[in-house]
């Protein structure tokens, strides 16, 4: 049996290396295809730590890959991310008006719905092994920038 154990565990190895590779494949291939498909993209950017505190559950590292940044904004502050929004809204009835966004654009939204969805889809060891820990991550056309992150 504990040979079986071992035979597993280089299995696992072997397997995590593979993973590691072909994450780093796919995202350096993504992120070239992102830029060359939307021109307003300039850049894309999320943060990853361990946290500091300790409530009586661990605490895990995690890259923070829902709340990315789309040319320096977080997308849920942008005017251009939603194709329409709520001017009203009743609590009582739960009826509410939506109309068209104006500053709408298509492809940028596409863009940053694709980066969260590569994001989303990359096991946390990539980033930790090609980010560090407390890092703020920014990609551009140009490459990646590295920073040192600060958080509570």
């Amino acid at each position: 049996m504990l040979e079986s154990l071992r035979e597993k565990n280089k299995q696992i190895k072997i397997l995590e290396k593979e993973t590691a590779e072909i994450s780093k494949s796919i995202f350096s291939e993504f992120c070239n295809e992102i830029f060359e498909n939307c021109e307003r993209l300039q850049s894309f950017t999320w943060n990853q730590y361990n946290p500091y505190f300790n409530d009586g559950e661990s605490c895990v590292y995690s890259a923070n890959t829902d709340y990315i940044k789309v040319n320096g904004e977080y997308i849920y502050d942008c005017e251009w991310f939603l194709e329409e929004y709520v001017t009203s809204f009743s609590s009582s009835t739960k009826e509410k008006t939506v109309v068209a966004n104006p500053s709408y654009d298509k492809n940028l939204s596409d863009a940053a719905r694709h980066i969260q969805d590569l994001l989303g889809s990359l096991p946390e060891s990539f980033y930790e092994e090609e980010f560090g820990d407390h890092t703020e991550i920014t990609v551009t056309r140009e490459g990646i920038e590295v920073e040192d992150y600060q958080h509570e």
